[in-house]
């Protein structure tokens, strides 16, 4: 019930807030407005030719009137005929900028949203937001307006129209209007309930089709088929369901205005029929009146469906706007960066994520020089990955500081920490688009041919990208799908080479390469971690044996820190990984 009353509170401030989408086209918009007024002044005419037409050219017989009747409709139909194009080509044109206006706000929105906010939301969600949402908000900011106006207007034209014929009838069709009123703010909330349902089933399909699609190897690997059927099936069902609630509402709601609409017709007709009120209405303006009334039926009926497109656009609005107020990334200060030394210290970081009741990092303290490569290795779960986000500010630490250059992260203007820090990741993130617009990712101006050729080939990725149709211009595909495991991480470790920042985090970076091709990697990265602060999570002991300082984690915090000869000397929980490791390698 809470939840209802505030849908209910925040419909019209959430209302006012989406036209503001549709103000900067004002000018289109009120020649649409301008258009479909003239849409409904044009309708009532029709009705009102049906006096003089059977009056005058029926009864009175009137020659004159018969040879102008045709040309009065003919003008009527034309001028209706241009003021429906400029009312529905307007408002589309206003509809689909407000659509792209929008889209584009809320997708630079999510590119500057911090990573908290990713760890708590699902992309099925995202995409339903920018796709779904939106277009429900653009009817509800244009279709709307332009529905609106024009059933109002026809309403009043129609009964202003009825007065001027006959007041005492018209009087008697307002006996009606309180009920209908109570229909419609009926149907306004059940609609607005069903419309939260609605965009939760769409999510709801989104996802399953996502996690269906992204993991169809294994779903034919377990023979998981006929799980994702039925549960597709259900999300399917239930968004048709809710649908069909929506239909069913709209047919009620339109049926009984209609039965309430049908015996105040007749009380009319009966009433007309009457000697007294007989003697003062001609043929033509008794038929003319029962064509009005008749007529007025439809804009009433009609605004239960304009109702119904509002209320989802008002509550697509809450959920957009709540995405669009939720806070962005901390920029951070002014101090200047050109290209920083390398030093980095942790101090006393503590770290705790949302949705878990214990720190992910408890106090964690540590100083890397300038050109050092340090090794961070644990059990999964350890801080490692968490500790490292720190660095580019992927996730700011509750308590404590991360330094660079002896000044804490948060002094640096964002872009220009992140210009100091190469990253490879675990999972690797390619784009829908060319080798070398892969390599090239996010530099300006975009490096030549010879020096992403260069890198690729430091890399060990350019045996396989020669052999490519277009070299290094062939697609790869959505994530790089045309490429194998090994081939993506040599991708992402020539993006990160291009970078050539001072800073590279290699997080699991060799993980999904072979022997063969790991031997070529540690060989490349041996002569490229010269002059710049490496880190690396490493899985594989043995690739870290030369770093100049292992830490070892374990529960949020550094239990060991030491070179690999030190460590396994001291015979604590490196030597125990290290002794597991080959141990499992040598069974």
């Amino acid at each position: 019930m809470a939840k209802n009353s505030s849908l209910d509170r925040n419909a019209w401030p959430t209302y006012r807030r989406l036209l503001g989408y549709s103000l900067p086209h004002w000018r289109v918009m009120v020649i649409a407005l301008i258009a479909t007024a003239m849409l409904a002044g044009v309708d009532t005419g029709f009705a009102a030719l049906i006096k003089p037409l059977l009056d005058r050219a029926f009864v009175e017989q009137n020659q004159t009137y018969i040879h102008w009747i045709p040309i009065y409709i003919v003008g009527l139909f034309l001028l209706r005929a241009l003021s429906s194009f400029v009312s529905i080509y307007g408002m589309a044109w206003v509809a689909r900028r407000v659509v792209k206006d929008m889209r584009g706000r809320v997708f630079n929105k999510l590119l500057d949203l911090p990573s908290r906010f990713y760890d708590r939301i699902n992309s099925a969600e995202l995409v339903s937001r920018l796709t779904y949402y939106v277009e429900q908000i653009a009817e509800a900011t244009t279709t709307v307006l332009t529905s609106t106006l024009s059933d109002s207007l026809r309403i009043v034209f129609y009964i202003g129209y009825m007065f001027y014929l006959n007041w005492r009838l018209t009087a008697f069709t307002f006996v009606v209007m309180p009920l209908i009123a109570l229909i419609i703010a009926y149907v306004t909330r059940r609609f607005r309930r069903i419309s939260v349902r609605i965009q939760d089933s769409v999510t709801n399909v989104t996802e399953a089709v996502d996690e269906a699609v992204l993991g169809q190897r294994i779903v034919k690997i377990y023979n998981g088929q006929a799980f994702e059927r039925d549960h597709f099936a259900r999300v399917n069902e239930d968004n048709r369901w809710l649908s069909m609630k929506v239909v069913a509402t709209r047919a009620g709601s339109g049926a009984l205005i209609q039965f309430i609409a049908a015996w105040a017709v007749a009380a009319i007709v009966y009433f007309a029929t009457q000697p007294s009120m007989l003697a003062q209405m001609t043929p033509g303006t008794f038929a003319a009146f029962m064509l009005a009334m008749l007529s007025l039926l439809q804009p009433i009926k009609s605004m239960g469906g304009v109702n119904e497109k509002l209320q989802r656009g008002i509550t697509a609005g809450m959920g957009l706007f709540e995405l669009l107020d939720e806070p962005t990334e901390v920029s951070g200060g002014t101090r200047s960066l050109q290209r920083a030394s390398g030093a980095i210290e942790f101090r006393d970081l503590r770290f705790r994520y949302a949705s878990q009741d214990r720190d992910a990092l408890r106090g964690v303290s540590l100083e890397i020089k300038a050109g050092q490569t340090v090794a961070f290795v644990g059990k999964s779960g350890s801080g490692k990955s968490t500790l490292l986000a720190m660095l580019p500010r992927f996730y700011d630490a509750d308590a404590g500081a991360v330094l660079v250059d002896g000044h804490d992260v948060r002094e640096y203007p964002l872009a220009a920490l992140r210009d100091q820090i190469a990253l490879v990741d675990q999972q690797v993130r390619l784009f829908n688009a060319s080798v070398a617009e892969n390599i090239a990712y996010g530099l300006q101006p975009t490096p030549d041919e010879a020096r992403i050729v260069e890198v690729a080939k430091l890399a060990h990725a350019w045996e396989f990208i020669e052999k490519m149709p277009d070299g290094l211009q062939t697609p790869i595909g959505q994530n790089g799908a045309k490429l194998s495991g090994g081939q993506r991480q040599r991708l992402a470790i020539a993006r990160a080479l291009l970078k050539n920042a001072p800073i590279l985090i290699l997080d699991e970076a060799t993980s999904a390469l072979d022997t063969e091709s790991e031997r070529m990697i540690q060989s490349a990265l041996e002569r490229l971690v010269e002059g710049r602060t490496t880190l690396v999570i490493a899985h594989r002991l043995s690739t870290i044996q030369h770093a100049d300082c292992i830490v070892v984690m374990e529960d949020g915090e550094i239990a060991e820190t030491g070179t690999h000869e030190t460590l396994l000397a001291a015979d604590g929980l490196y030597a125990a990984l290290y002794r597991m490791q080959f141990d499992d390698e040598a069974a």
